[in-house]
């Protein structure tokens, strides 16, 4: 990251404090020439003359030196390649938030209400399609609606009504009208506990929503990680041992290799550690170190499900195993040099895989964790689904949203990735603004293949911005920028305007469907009856009333 730019600072705090150039240079043991030119950022300063200034002018040093911005730099600089403002490098970044830091704030305070507001508008369109009782209201409200409308407009287009015919018409409108009062009154008590974000609809919901709060990063748990592979002093290489012999010799712990099913006795014994012997060696190695982190990170992990997000202890229960999972990835794969590995050989999954020892998801998940402000890797977004399409673990980052509800854009990597198993996928997909993403994407089973036995498979696949491309090995396949490597997708069916689609499974909800055996017919406006003589008014007027009447 580019240094803050911190002589309009000196300046403004020199003015402040009622100084002169050629008082403060005296002070400091420099010439007011030499002031002038690091008060206008032409020369860099040190940190001993820095502390020299800031004792001059009684002010704080992280003032000056604008520490606590680096990580606001960091931010703008991210929203502005998330935007796709392409000319502002981190270098303008810096110099805006050295410059300006209160506007810099506020630019990414405004961002993230934009993105709340964004994600909370998502959310209830989701609940909207996917809720019965809202789907249920939104059917009536629209039923009673075009009901008080079709009778409205036969009353205002047909004076000559009879008395009593035109008093049972508003006698039909106010019941419809109280009604549609009563459908819209249910519609807002239930949306009503979204008003400021949206509620989610289950435990699990809860626990995305917190994970996404945290952006998929938890320092107490990496620094807890790091504090108990101290303990184990041993190299990346010896740390899957290590951890099994600090379970069997420090915490008792039996550790067995069979059929995870066979004895749901020993499963349930707190002093055995059974393996599935079906199960690959990363998913052992794994779930080694999750027992490891259960028994000695327990106090850090029970803090972290104390938030207030987690109302309940079913969404807490999961938030625990999640943490735990979590835990387990920071124990095995260690921040810096996981983080270092990851640039050098540009977040090739399979090489990070061979030096770690972990699983292509493993691997994966640990990517998506790399969010520290002074070492951050590529912002991917995450997402795993089952051959039927159902959706798991969904992680979303700006611009690009990974559904909760429903499944994915069927053009999308993740679901390619299961034509060829245990192979790496890549794909360049367009979205329908342009906004375009690298997808990669792999299917693979957690266990060996066994004969007669059913495998569990998932697809699993990382999501960046192009704007990253360059630091990531399988954007080199479109790093020519033909529009013919794209593919164009959307996020799922009901938001893409993609018309000429032939994968489209539903219509989009921008489009007004035909319902099942075509629409009603609307009642006749009285200019299109008079063409055809007082007959082909009459006849219209019949025709109206009727289909009214059973609508």
């Amino acid at each position: 990251m580019t240094r803050i730019a911190i002589g309009r600072r000196i300046r403004e705090s020199r003015m402040d404090a009622g100084v002169t150039q050629t008082d403060l240079a005296k002070a400091i043991g420099i010439s007011p020439s030499y002031l002038n030119l690091i008060e206008h950022d032409k020369r860099l300063i040190g940190g001993a003359l820095l502390k020299r200034i800031a004792g001059a002018l009684d002010t704080p040093l992280a003032v000056l030196s604008g520490a606590n911005d680096a990580p606001l730099a960091s931010e703008v600089a991210e929203l502005a390649r998330s935007l796709s403002f392409r000319g502002l490098d981190e270098a303008a970044a810096s110099r805006f938030t050295g410059q300006y830091p209160d506007w810099a704030n506020a630019f990414v305070q405004l961002h993230r209400r934009y993105r709340d507001a964004t994600e909370t508008a998502l959310a209830l369109s989701d609940r909207l399609s996917q809720d019965p009782a809202l789907m249920e209201l939104s059917h009536a409200v629209l039923t009673q609606i075009s009901a008080i409308r079709s009778f409205a407009e036969i009353m205002e287009q047909y004076p000559d009504l009879e008395p009593a015919e035109r008093e049972r018409f508003c006698g039909i409108i106010a019941d419809q009208s109280d009604r549609l009062g009563s459908s819209a009154r249910e519609m807002i008590a239930l949306l009503d506990g979204a008003r400021n974000a949206p509620t989610p609809t289950s435990p699990q919901s809860e626990v995305d929503d917190f994970i996404h709060h945290c952006d998929n990063h938890l320092p107490r748990l990496e620094e807890a990680a790091d504090a108990l592979r101290a303990r184990l002093e041993t190299s990346i290489e010896m740390l899957p041992a290590a951890i099994e012999n600090r379970l069997v010799r420090t915490h008792g712990l039996t550790i067995r290799r069979g059929r995870a099913n066979i004895d749901r006795r020993d499963v349930r014994r707190h002093d055995l550690v059974l393996l599935d012997e079906e199960a690959l060696d990363a998913t052992h190695r794994f779930q080694l170190a999750r027992t490891l982190a259960d028994l000695e990170l327990g106090d850090v992990t029970e803090e972290l499900v104390a938030d207030d997000r987690l109302t309940s202890d079913e969404s807490r229960d999961i938030a625990r195993r999640a943490m735990a999972n979590y835990a387990a990835g920071a124990l095995l794969f260690p921040y810096d040099a996981f983080h270092d590995e990851a640039e050098a050989t540009r977040y090739d999954i399979d090489r990070l895989a061979q030096r770690f020892g972990g699983s292509f998801e493993q691997i994966a998940h640990r990517l998506v964790t790399l969010r520290r402000p002074d070492a951050q890797g590529v912002p991917f977004a995450f997402l795993r689904a089952d051959p039927a399409g159902n959706i798991s673990k969904p992680f979303s980052i700006a611009g690009l949203r990974m559904p909760r509800l429903g499944g994915a854009c069927p053009l999308w990597a993740v679901y390619a990735a299961q034509a060829t198993p245990d192979r790496t996928v890549s794909q360049l997909a367009e979205m329908p603004s342009g906004e375009q993403f690298l997808f990669i994407a792999r299917s693979q089973s957690k266990r060996a293949p066994v004969y007669g036995r059913a495998q569990a498979r998932f697809s699993v696949m990382l999501g960046c911005d192009v704007v990253y491309g360059e630091r990531v090995v399988y954007f080199d396949s479109y790093a020519s920028g033909r529009a013919s490597l794209a593919t164009p997708v959307g996020f799922n069916c009901r938001s893409c305007p993609r018309s000429a689609c032939a994968q489209r499974a539903q219509a989009a909800i921008i489009s007004a469907p035909t319902p099942p055996g075509g629409a009603p017919p609307a009642a006749p406006r009285m200019d299109e009856a008079e063409a055809g003589g007082p007959e082909s008014r009459e006849q219209s007027r019949k025709q109206g009333l009727a289909s009214t009447a059973r609508t």
